[in-house]
């Protein structure tokens, strides 16, 4: 048996359904070994490789099975890397694979000859170069167990060419069961730690939970809706979060921070006596910058992390629960529940809590229900709350869709909405939406992107329409930059350079050039029965909506709204 039947028999063990990936000279072997295959790995055509590292990602977050991706040596390897460092930097478990030029060949300027492992270095877990066919197996079963395990990530393996057609003579075809999905081998934290967490948060008079992307991997949103509810303990998250408790909850404030936050959540945060941080890196976003809170504030921080790195990283940390955060929750909800630990709720905070979101909800009413044109963003999250099932998937690219998701879209609890923190790179939705109805083939997928976006992934439409999966994308079409603009705008005196796009590209016709259906909304009251119609037809489709700009229609972004603010106060 030749490597690469090999790798594929491998890779069937370990339940491997789909991989994304690009052909190339290099990798033809695999290719040949895959159209063999008796199993059931179905090989995803994308366009491009960047493109198929993004599928990946986002079927590695919803289907919480690693994902995998290929792609040739040379410029396949270096376009396969941006949707490796997002998914790594996210802590998404991608199993990457890149072929390579023959191991005979080092050194001698073969055509695509490149460095892969110090190419991928900075963006993986681990990377390897297999050098000896009998290694594979080894070396494959290392990759799902380094992927899944502990903190999730990328890992990458390089396939010389003439590596991939040697003969690996017998082995077995075993898999680590732990490994098929992840997060695999959790662990549980220190009871001590445990013990002491719980008399801090017994002390506490005003506790808050912030969640990230780390609560949503280890799928611990029951657990961490348990202790709020213990403890009468609002949840906010940070974007990766999300989900990490339903956002129709008294206790929830949605999301916190720089980016997408609600203005009384980040109040809340600020007011808080304890917080505690579960799979939560405590970034700049999360945080506005570590001003929130203060590091010197005096607030009591217990953090709960896989990672020991991140306990203490940003903020001097009361209390560190180093372990899964599913089994750690857990752990300090049995030590709360002891008699002696017995608290009552706090019915005036609830109540006081659910009157800030109200009023929320009614000072956003205007700009949700307004008839404007261009149509608000504002408008279009509540035409998708009122239109999608509860159920729905959500990927948004990380321009124009990522704030107003995040403060306007409600998640239920567990992954539904996926949006790339990790480098936040344009043109993931188009992609994301293939992983994400092949990862929830019965869930509604819908992808909400800029027109930015669109020249970076328009290929991808043929493969939506090549697959005919009934996805629906909807593009917010400001004809910029719309972010960077509102940067000029606020900080650069309106020096616009290099933002604006051509106002007359016909996106929906280019759309139906690939084979979806395609149509342009310029009026809101159109909006709502366009989305209806697109989820009812269970055909691809692609909605362009003309949108005003970030420029005008100022996102929930912290730091702007300030500027703004500070303006208006003293012109």
């Amino acid at each position: 048996m030749k490597v690469a039947e090999a790798i594929v028999r491998l890779f069937e063990a370990y339940g491997v359904e789909y991989i994304f990936g690009v052909p190339g000279d290099t990798s033809m072997p695999l290719y040949d070994a895959l159209y063999d295959a008796p199993g059931d790995i179905r090989h995803i055509l994308a366009r491009d490789e960047r493109s198929a590292s993004f599928m990946a990602d986002v079927y590695a977050r919803l289907s919480f099975k690693p994902g995998v991706c290929e792609g040739p040596s040379g410029a396949g390897a270096t376009y396969i890397v941006p949707g490796v460092a997002e998914a790594h930097a996210s802590s998404i478990p991608l199993i990457v694979l890149t072929s390579d030029t023959p191991l005979l060949g080092d050194d001698k300027g073969v055509l695509t000859e490149l460095d892969q492992e110090a190419l991928f270095a900075p963006v993986t877990k681990w990377c390897t170069r297999i050098k000896k066919a009998q290694k594979t197996p080894e070396i494959v079963s290392r990759a799902f167990r380094i992927a899944t395990s502990g903190r999730p990530g990328a890992v990458q393996i390089t396939l010389p060419h003439d590596i991939l057609d040697e003969d690996i003579g017998s082995f077995a075809s075993y898999a680590e069961e732990e490994c098929l999905t992840y997060p695999a081998y959790r662990t549980r934290p220190d009871p001590k730690a445990v013990d002491r967490a719980a008399e801090l948060l017994l002390q506490a008079q005003r506790p808050v939970l912030i969640a990230g992307g780390g609560a949503l991997i280890s799928q611990a949103w029951a657990e961490i809706t348990q202790l709020a509810e213990a403890l009468t303990m609002p949840v906010g998250t940070s974007i990766n979060g999300k989900g990490s408790i339903a956002e129709d909850h008294p206790l929830s404030i949605g999301v916190v921070g720089g980016n997408g936050a609600r203005d009384y959540a980040n109040e809340i945060l600020e007011s808080a006596d304890l917080i505690v941080y579960v799979g939560c890196k405590t970034d700049s976003v999360t945080t506005v910058n570590w001003t929130l809170p203060s590091p010197t504030a005096g607030v009591t921080i217990i953090h709960v992390d896989v990672d020991p790195k991140e306990i203490g990283n940003n903020y001097p940390t009361a209390v560190g629960l180093v372990g899964d955060a599913k089994l750690a929750l857990a752990d300090l909800l049995e030590a709360l529940r002891d008699g002696s630990r017995a608290r009552r709720a706090n019915e005036p905070r609830l109540e006081n809590i659910s009157a800030q979101t109200e009023q929320w909800r009614e000072n956003a009413q205007e700009k949700m229900l307004s008839d404007s044109i261009p149509i608000k963003p504002q408008r279009v999250m509540k035409e998708l709350n009122d239109a999608l099932p509860s159920d729905a998937v959500v990927v948004s690219d990380a321009g124009t869709g990522t704030p107003f998701t995040s403060a306007f879209y409600a998640s239920p609890a567990g992954r539904y909405v996926v949006i790339p923190r990790g480098h936040g790179g344009l043109g993931y939705a188009i992609p994301g939406v293939v992983g994400a109805k092949l990862a929830r083939p019965e869930a509604t997928v819908i992808g909400l992107m800029g027109d930015g976006s669109f020249g970076m992934s328009a290929g991808e439409l043929e493969t939506i329409a090549r697959l005919q999966l009934p996805v629906t994308i909807l593009q917010f079409n400001n004809s910029c930059f719309g972010w960077i603009k509102a940067l000029q705008a606020l900080y650069h005196e309106g020096r616009y350079l290099s933002v604006d796009f051509s106002a007359d590209t016909d996106h929906a016709g280019i759309a139906r050039g690939f084979g979806l259906e395609g149509v342009r909304i310029e009026r809101p009251e159109e909006l709502g029965p366009a989305i209806r119609q697109a989820l009812d037809s269970k055909k691809p489709t692609f909605i362009d909506v003309i949108t005003e700009s970030e420029e005008s229609e100022l996102p929930p972004v912290h730091k702007w709204q300030q500027t703004v603010k500070e303006r208006e106060d003293n012109p």
